[in-house]
């Protein structure tokens, strides 16, 4: 306790260790992800982007918004040759691009927890069941896809992936799980085939 009865708190960030802002190519006209390998990574207040000594960034978020990618097939590639550990990638934003299937690459990241599709193209709802891979992933945002204008399209996200904590900027509250998980049951959405019976 302080002098004045108030409890001291430890800052939120450890202030001996700086925190690694986000990798961002958004508004670079890419076609391909690999495309931002020939770009520079924007960084607040005009500072340098941070590299090991390797050459490549420690980050863990990377923004590749705001560009015009329609296909995902060589994101891996792209992260390994920028950054120090693809593997603890935790944020990707990839909206406002062009793409219009959820690519299996995007299942690949263990770590990955926030994913930003919202303002792409994706019309299938049957393409939101590759993302059940994602056993770590905690915010997704789709609005703004052809997906979203289907009736019961909340429901369906929800119950393929259950363990979201927020969908389209809104968190998930108890009374959409239940919601979800009863429109699911009434739809037959996640319903496992019966086996056939072995004949005598």
């Amino acid at each position: 306790m302080t002098s004045k009865g108030k409890r001291k708190t430890a800052p939120a960030i450890d202030s001996a260790n700086d925190l690694v802002p986000p990798l961002d190519y958004s508004f670079f006209s890419l076609t391909t992800s690999a495309d931002a390998l020939d770009e520079e990574s924007r960084s607040p207040r005009g500072q340098k982007p941070k590299k090991t000594e390797t050459g490549k960034s420690p980050a863990k978020c990377v923004r590749i918004n705001n560009n015009n990618i329609a296909e995902l097939d060589d994101l891996d590639l792209t992260l390994e040759k920028m950054l120090e550990r693809p593997e603890d990638v935790s944020w990707l934003d990839l909206s406002f691009n062009e793409i219009v299937k959820i690519d299996p690459v995007l299942t690949h990241y263990d770590n990955l927890q926030i994913l930003y599709l919202h303002g792409n193209g994706i019309a299938d709802l049957r393409e939101v069941d590759k993302l059940a891979a994602c056993k770590g992933l905690k915010k997704l945002t789709l609005h703004g896809n052809p997906i979203d204008a289907i009736k019961g399209y909340r429901h369906y996200v929800l119950s393929k992936l259950p363990d979201l904590r927020v969908l389209d900027f809104s968190n998930v509250t108890k009374a959409d799980r239940a919601t979800a998980n009863c429109w699911s049951n009434m739809n037959g959405i996640n319903k496992k085939p019966k086996k056939k019976k072995e004949e005598d």
